[in-house]
Parts: C-alpha cells; structure tokens; sequence
C-alpha cells in the first residue's frame, strides 16, 4: 500500500455511518437506511472492526441472496486492503445454490482465526452462530419473524454480542417494518435527502446529470416505490387496488394516442378509422388536477385505449370543445360517462343537452346496488359506493388481461394511486393519495368509460370485412384475444358486470 498521511484518516466516513461504525456498546441497531448510501460498507468495515479489535470473533452475516453476500464478502476484503490487514477470502459453497451458500472472510490478530462468515438468510443458520449478528436487506428475508426467534436467544446470552439489522423497506408485513416503528431498539434512518445533504451525490438514470432528491422524485415513474426505496416510507402493497405488474402487463405503446391540451390531427383519424363501438370517460377539473378524456375501442372482450386527452389548468368552455370535437366528428363513438360530482355537473348537463344519450353523468357520491363481483367476496350490505364498484370493475378487467393502454408516466403513476380502504367497522372505501400529479384522474377516467360501455346496452350486429379485418389481425398478430374469432355478433350488458 501506498503511504497514508497520517493527518487522514484510513477509512472516510460520512456523519450518518460513521455514527454506526463507532458504536461498540449498543445490543441491537436498526439501519433504515435508502438504496445506494453505503449500508453494506459500513457494515463491512463494522465487521472487520469486530474481529481486529476482539480477535477470534464470529460475526455472522445472513444475506437474502447469493449476489449480495458475494457482494458483503467483496466490501469486506476492500476494508481490509484499506486498513493494511491480511486476510483470507474463501467460498466453501458445496455448490451455486443459494441455501448452501457459506462465504468466509478470515483474520489472524494475535494468533487467533476471526471470520466473517455470510450465509442464506434462514432459521436454520439463524442458529448456528455465537457472536456478532449482521442481518442484511433483513426486510427481504423470508421467514424473517422465524429467524429472529432464532437468532435472539443468542444475541441474550453474552453482553459482548452485538446485532446490526440493516434494509431498505419493503411493505409493511415484515419483522423489519415492527423494528422500525415498534420503538423497540435504536433506530439509525437516513432517507436519500439526508445523505444528499451530506454529499452523497444523485445522478440522472437519463442524463447522468447530477440532480437534488425533489427532482429525482419528479422524475420516477412509481412515487410510492421511490419513497419506499429513498426516502424511508414503507409501502402497503395488499393496500393497492392496481399492482405494477398489472399495470404493465396491459401497456401496449402502439395502441393508442397520448394528446396534451388537444386533439392532435393523427389521433383523430385514428379515432374516425375506428371499426368498432368506442366509449369514453371524462374526469373533470379545473385548477387542481387534471382534466381527462380517455377512449377506448370495444373489440370482443378487450378495452383498447385509442385515445387519452389530458388538460391542465384549462377552463371549461375550452374543454367543452375538445369534447365537441370528438363526439361531433368520430362516427363510432357511442357513449361518454362524465364525472358530473361538483365541477363536472354544468359541463354534463350542457353536453347532455347538446348530444343527447350518448352522454351520461356518473355522481361519485352516490351508492348503487353490489355488484356480483362484490358479492362474491362475502359482502353482506345491500349497496355500496359507486367509485367502489367502478373501481373493481377496471381491477377485474386488469386481472382478467382483457385491457390495453398506451404507456406513459403520468397515467402509470395515476393508475398506481387508488387503495382500497377498509375501516375497523368493514366499511369499505377506494381513495387516492393526492400529489402535485393530481388525484388519480386517469384511474377515473378509465374507470368512467368502463361504465359508459356497460351501460351502453346490446350492440347491432357488425360483420367486419376487408380493411378492418386486415387493421385488426396486424394489431393482435402475437396475441389471442377471446372473443375476436368470429368477428361479428358483439354486445355489451346493460348496467354492470357486462362482458
């Protein structure tokens, strides 16, 4: 190694580890810590302490996956080469699998063996320690009450034996999450925002610009997920009506039109060259959110979204026109639910005066009988709020894979936005967490046009031929779609539940 000046010192720590590192008294400490702020080298710098300063020390690590203890043994080795240390790096793995993993970093002080030894995250391992305890990513282990319960018994037995229990967050139904808010030992939580403001840097994925945390926040596409992996949140994901996976699986970039404050010339020949009955939903707003104007194409069982308008800060003269527009000049438009609660009640009752049926108003207030899908789940009561049966009508649709939409962070965010609540009495509501994004406006407007085709009644036969049937088999090429097969013979339930 190169000389060191001595006026440095070997290992630079930043106010936040080195708070941790210097802790040799403290039974337990819990590291709520965000992604990529150096949990693992402090701990891995924490481990080498362990065994220089009490040779002949076990510390224990149990890691959640192969790559990630491969990855601690990595730190570790560095930490040594940092403080001048020998050391021995060895992999007694009987084979890959991640169960029989055993990785040892070794330390000779004094004539005495420490180790470092990194293991698969289990009650079994859990009990096979007797020293220092280093529980890694422990919000990910499976099992993780279990391997507490194994491991504390240990950790009780000798005053000399410390535990690190250090992970990003993920949900709530964990025993790191209990640790973290149960006050039940010492908790260290650094969110990206306090680790920025002691300099650790954040880079654009895009740019690679560097960035503060409230624009890195902007930027993300998943909101909840970002605060649960930066900012020291835990995220509900049983709470959810919209999971990630299903709203990925339905985005489809080729399916339709995103158009900012109007119509754009393209979308609106996309729209007339339609050849089968289109429905639309309009979440109305002013000031605060979004105003948005979603459309969808019923092909046999599936919704497609061939068109999303979305309006900002727009009076509602001007969005009375981008309505007009579509329902004047786009043949197979057959029906447009509006959100008529509040702000939307004057622009329902002028566009239901101006086209007649095929506009009708949906008051989010109001109740309804349950639908058979809520039944099924046990409910007891009569009638429940209309955006509760709105909204498990669009998730039965997402489950069922039977909707496509185009991709775009703002809707994707939107759609991630909405949970379902349920008091202590078993009251049951859909709420949304507002943001300077809005209020779930795109959920609702997808929402609403799934109730304008319910309500749509039974639709005319419409044998499709030539272009159409041409346009259609390009579109759903690598897909099967129940339901397209005979081209013809379509129709819609009346009221919900349809398809």
């Amino acid at each position: 190694m190169s000389p060191q000046n001595p006026n440095q010192p070997l290992v630079r720590l930043r106010p936040f580890q080195r708070e941790v590192f210097r802790d040799r008294e403290t039974g337990v400490v819990v590291l709520h810590w965000s992604r990529q702020i150096g949990k693992s080298f402090v701990l891995a710098h924490w481990a080498v302490d362990r065994l220089l300063t009490r040779p002949g020390r076990l510390v224990t690590v149990l890691s959640n996956s192969r790559d990630n203890g491969a990855e601690f043994v990595r730190k570790c080795a560095e930490a040594c080469q940092m403080l001048g240390v020998a050391f021995d790096e060895m992999d007694e793995s009987p084979d890959i699998e991640y169960e029989n993993m055993r990785m040892e970093v070794r330390i000779t002080v004094g004539g005495r063996v420490g180790r470092i030894k990194v293991l698969a995250a289990n009650p079994r391992t859990a009990r096979g320690f007797s020293g220092d305890l280093i529980l890694d990513e422990f919000a990910f282990h499976e099992n993780s009450w279990a391997i507490w319960e194994a491991a504390e018994p240990i950790l009780s037995s000798n005053p000399d034996y410390l535990c690190r229990i250090a992970s990003t967050g993920n949900g709530k139904h964990n025993a790191f999450y209990t640790f973290c808010t149960g006050g039940l030992f010492k908790l260290s939580r650094v969110t990206r925002t306090d680790a920025h403001a002691q300099g650790v840097n954040i880079y654009d994925p895009r740019t690679r610009e560097p960035i503060a945390p409230e624009e890195a926040r902007r930027r993300s596409l998943d909101k909840a997920a970002y605060d649960q992996n930066y900012e020291c949140a835990f995220r509900n994901e049983n709470s959810a009506l919209l999971t990630s996976e299903l709203v990925s699986a339905a985005e489809d970039p080729d399916v339709g039109e995103m158009c900012e404050m109007d119509w754009t010339a393209v979308t609106l020949r996309r729209l007339r060259g339609c050849h089968f009955p289109l429905y639309g939903g309009y979440d109305v707003a002013r000031r605060r959110d979004y105003s948005v104007l979603s459309i969808f194409e019923h092909i046999g069982t599936m919704m497609l979204c061939r068109a999303i308008l979305r309006m900002e800060g727009m009076r509602l003269p001007e969005q009375q026109l981008r309505l007009d527009a579509v329902m004047m000049s786009v043949p197979k438009l057959r029906r447009v639910c509006i959100d008529m609660t509040g702000l939307g009640l004057g622009l329902f009752e002028y566009s239901q005066q101006r086209h007649g049926g095929r506009v009708d108003g949906v008051d989010f207030g109001r109740s309804v009988p349950v639908p058979d899908v809520i039944k099924a789940e046990g409910r007891q009561a009569k009638t429940v709020r209309v955006t509760e049966a709105m909204a498990t009508e669009l998730l039965r649709m997402y489950e069922q894979h039977r909707i496509r939409h185009p991709y775009d962070a703002l809707l994707r965010e939107d759609l991630l936005k909405p949970e379902k609540i349920v008091t202590p009495g078993g009251r049951v509501s859909i709420a949304a967490v507002r943001d300077e994004a809005g209020h779930a406006d795109h959920f609702w407007s997808f929402a609403l046009a799934l109730e304008a085709m319910g309500a749509g009644g039974p639709l005319e036969y419409e044998p499709i031929t030539g272009t159409a049937r041409e346009e259609t088999s390009r579109h759903f090429s690598s897909r099967r779609l129940d339901g397209l097969s005979g081209m013809g013979g379509f129709r819609t339930g009346r009221g919900r539940g349809w398809g």
